[in-house]
C-alpha cells in the first residue's frame, strides 16, 4: 500500500515561517510567496546567486529561522528548488537566504537528485548542526 503524502497547508506554512522569525526577534512581515506553479528559473543554481552580495554572511538568526521553517514546511531535509510543495501550491523560498546558505555550505544544490524529478537543495552536515542551535 502506498502511503499518501500529507502536505502542509498554505496558512500553516505562513504560520510556521512567522513563528520561526518571531522566535528570532524578527518582527517584520516575512517574505512568503505562494504560487500554483513551480518557479522554473530556480532550476539553475546561477539564478539563485545572481544578486547576492559576496560580503554578506549567512550566519544570522533571520537566515537560521528561514531554514528551520523551510525544513518544517517541507517535512524533509530536501527543499525543492522550484518551490517547496505544499497543499495545492508551491512556497517560493527567499532567494537571498537560500543563496547565502548554499554558498556557505549549509545547503547543497543537486540538479539531478536521486528519487526526485526536479533540482533540490539538501541540508548538509553543517546545516544540520546549525539548525540544532
Amino acid at each position: 500500500m502506498v502511503e499518501k503524502v500529507v502536505r502542509t497547508r498554505s496558512a500553516e506554512a505562513k504560520r510556521v515561517l512567522a513563528d520561526e522569525l518571531k522566535n528570532a526577534g524578527w518582527d517584520a512581515v516575512s517574505a512568503c510567496t505562494i504560487e500554483k506553479k513551480p518557479r522554473i528559473e530556480a532550476q539553475d543554481l546561477s539564478w539563485w546567486h545572481q544578486n547576492t552580495p559576496p560580503g554578506e554572511r549567512s550566519e544570522t538568526l533571520r537566515n537560521l529561522s528561514y531554514l528551520r521553517a523551510y525544513i518544517k514546511i517541507a517535512q524533509s531535509e530536501r527543499l525543492a528548488a522550484q518551490g517547496i510543495q505544499i497543499e495545492g501550491a508551491r512556497l517560493w523560498m527567499d532567494r537571498s537566504v537560500i543563496s547565502r546558505l548554499e554558498r556557505d555550505g549549509y545547503l547543497k544544490f543537486d540538479d539531478k537528485p536521486t528519487g526526485a524529478f526536479e533540482p533540490m537543495f539538501e541540508l548538509t552536515d553543517a546545516g544540520r548542526e546549525w539548525i540544532k542551535k
